[in-house]
């Protein structure tokens, strides 16, 4: 007997929100209910929530910083790669002693 695959029904909501980021979300329950995932709609509205706080909270941090979007992008991709915001921090306390050098 082969196993059913398992399906992120997270993942499936936000590429269906992304490819159509206006729709309702009983329009999002229905359009995966044709691919055999079935979920709430409040479910979908949590999925919404959540993403729209996470929007919120980077724009209201690129308003305060007077940066950008791209900028808040790079931050987070450098603390992805360093591991954590103490080993960042001395990343660039390292890289500032070589440009003062340079």
């Amino acid at each position: 007997m082969a196993k059913k695959e398992k399906v992120n029904k997270t993942h499936a909501v936000k590429g269906y929100l992304k490819a159509n980021p206006k729709a309702r979300n009983q329009a999002v329950v229905d359009a995966l209910a044709k691919k055999g995932i079935e979920i709430s709609a409040s479910y979908v509205a949590n999925i919404k929530a959540t993403h729209n706080i996470r929007q919120r909270a980077v724009r209201e941090v690129v308003t305060k910083g007077g940066i950008g979007i791209p900028e808040v992008k790079a931050a987070l991709a450098f603390l992805k790669v360093t591991g954590s915001v103490a080993k960042a921090t001395q990343a660039l306390a390292v890289a500032q002693e070589i440009r003062e050098i340079v």
